[in-house]
């Protein structure tokens, strides 16, 4: 086994062979240039060719090098995840929502061969943003979320309003009840869910 295998960083090692700085390595993962810094020179002692192959992939960046509005929106993907713990879901405020589509984006073209090579490995840095959650777990969030509104529309008599929300919560639950409002007048919403809706809230609709 050669010596390139024991790479701490192997991330790092593809990130580097595809062009990207040093500066550019430490700003996507968060860690201290000088780490960076000190992995890549170690890196070079034991792969010989490895800055021929960066300098090589720099002074080649094309159209496929991410431009700065794919970043943007990628190391806010990136900063959510390191926050909660998870990808961002579609029951979200409108800010998580529109990550979602960026993400979903990405996998899409992924999945068709389309999305570059930089980008894929850019995006591996992001753990399971490539997976598809099981059926069961989307259903039983959107069951919990049916839940809170139940006890939040009881406590307060009103429906949550997703723009003049007067707390977090009643945002949170705002866009998650207008996320079904659309979905419904669109024709998106599964029929389950719909019946559930009208059993819990009779002509329920979504408020500003």
């Amino acid at each position: 086994m050669s010596p390139q295998s024991f790479s701490l960083h192997p991330a790092w090692d593809r990130m580097y062979s595809s062009g990207m700085t040093v500066r550019e390595i430490s700003d996507f993962t968060g860690r201290a240039r000088s780490t960076v810094h000190r992995h890549l020179q170690l890196r070079e002692r034991v792969s010989e060719d490895l800055r021929a192959v960066h300098d090589a992939a720099r002074e080649a960046r094309g159209p496929d090098w991410p431009p700065t509005r794919w970043q943007r929106r990628y190391k806010e993907v990136q900063d959510f995840y390191k926050s909660n713990g998870r990808l961002p879901a579609v029951d979200g405020d409108e800010v998580e929502h529109d990550l979602v589509i960026w993400v979903r984006s990405q996998r899409t073209l992924h999945r068709r061969g389309a999305l570059p090579a930089i980008r894929i490995t850019l995006m591996d840095m992001i753990p399971d943003w490539d997976a598809t959650p099981p059926r069961t777990i989307l259903d039983d969030h959107w069951r919990d979320r049916l839940c809170e509104l139940v006890v939040f529309v009881a406590e307060t008599g009103q429906m949550p309003r997703y723009k003049k929300f007067s707390g977090e919560h009643e945002h949170v639950l705002g866009v998650w009840l207008h996320t079904q409002h659309q979905a419904r007048a669109e024709g998106r919403l599964l029929s389950w869910r719909l019946e559930e809706l009208d059993a819990s809230f009779s002509g329920w609709r979504s408020r500003e």
